[in-house]
């Protein structure tokens, strides 16, 4: 009987879905696979047993958070505003900007929830498809913004699920010819060297968006933050719900910044377990996209890989449905005996018999 009050546009709809299966290798939703840094807990610990204010509201504007990331990237504590997780702050600023059936500009293949978010918002979803490398084409994009006008384009980089980057110069040369909120989604971003955070004073219409949740190894606490120009944070904190960050996540996010150095090792490591999984993936056969992030887009032809890596309790993301990731998994770069025990499962399912396709396209070449 419910259904029929609710909205007409969403009674199709499918919300974002993460399985939570038992695992023994869980290389599915690119989180840092590395314990907390030991003074991080130590920290913590030590504050929590002396804290008396978890009675009270938190800090509604994260203002000691902020300002500690203002001083990270050498910005103003008011060109910072906090969310829980990054989907927040996407949630956010469509709230504040669309009306209904105006347009978002997508990429595609890219973040499921910017088409999710877009459609709960009342707004219409416009891709562009990235070229065949899944590189984007600044050309394209730029003729759908004059065909559709879109309120917001949205750009991400890293972009998941491919893992390539868009050059600051390409990014420069798209925000410099519209004139709508464009949204550049750097949660990946601690895995390269590059960010459109410095340029905010440039362009008062470019909105940022970073999460504790990768690179910080703090997925569990929801903690993201956006970065832009005074205009655009204000226009975006409108709908900002009051008391959003909970005082444990603020306090963690703050100890995590003083661990700079750690996690920068951890990113290290990462970045060299990546080109191990990668030329190990390689030699089994599989196709690997290149990828600036903690993650690989890997096409391998086998109906069943998916399935059989979950019935070995080993997870990866499913993409081989997607109409432009024919064969794909996206396998996070994990410890070397994560990416270990993950190799020696696809040797093993690839040389059985069971559902495997692979030696039917090679009988095809």
């Amino acid at each position: 009987m419910i259904n029929k009050y609710i909205r007409k546009d969403l009674k199709d709809f499918q919300p974002y879905y993460s399985p939570t299966d038992h695992y023994k290798v869980k290389l599915d939703a690119n989180e840092n696979p590395f314990p907390l840094p030991q003074n991080l807990k130590q920290e913590f610990i030590k504050w929590f047993q002396s804290e008396n204010n978890l009675n009270r509201y938190p800090d509604t504007n994260s203002t000691e958070l902020r300002k500690e990331l203002g001083k990270h990237w050498n910005i103003n504590k008011d060109n910072v505003i906090c969310g829980v997780g990054s989907d927040q702050l996407i949630d956010c600023m469509m709230k504040a900007f669309l009306e209904p059936k105006d347009k978002v500009l997508i990429p595609n293949p890219s973040f499921s929830m910017y088409t999710l978010t877009t459609q709960m918002n009342h707004g219409i979803p416009v891709t562009v498809s990235l070229k065949n490398n899944y590189d984007y084409e600044v050309d394209d994009i730029l003729t759908a913004y004059y065909k559709y006008k879109p309120k917001i384009i949205i750009l991400c980089t890293p972009n998941n699920p491919t893992g390539n980057e868009l050059s600051i110069q390409n990014i420069e040369q798209i925000i410099s010819q519209v004139s709508c909120p464009v949204l550049v989604d750097e949660a990946y971003g601690e895995f390269t060297n590059i960010s459109m955070i410095p340029f905010i004073k440039k362009y008062s219409h470019l909105f940022i968006i970073r999460t504790f949740s990768k690179a910080f190894g703090l997925a569990g606490i929801r903690l993201g933050y956006g970065v832009g120009s005074q205009e655009i944070i204000n226009a975006i904190s409108i709908t900002k719900p009051p008391f959003n960050i909970n005082i444990l996540s603020e306090k963690m996010a703050l100890f995590a910044l003083k661990q700079i150095p750690t996690y920068d090792k951890q990113i290290r490591i990462l970045q060299n377990e990546k080109k191990w999984l990668e030329e190990q993936l390689k030699l089994i056969g599989c196709t690997v996209y290149p990828s600036k992030a903690n993650f690989l887009l890997v096409q391998i032809k086998h109906k069943d890989l998916y399935k059989n890596l979950k019935e070995r309790n080993i997870l990866v993301r499913n993409f081989s449905t997607h109409p432009h990731l024919s064969y794909c998994i996206r396998i996070t770069v994990g410890t070397r005996e994560e990416n270990t025990f993950l190799i020696k499962a696809i040797k093993d399912i690839i040389n059985s018999k069971k559902g495997n396709l692979y030696e039917q396209e090679k009988s095809k070449d």
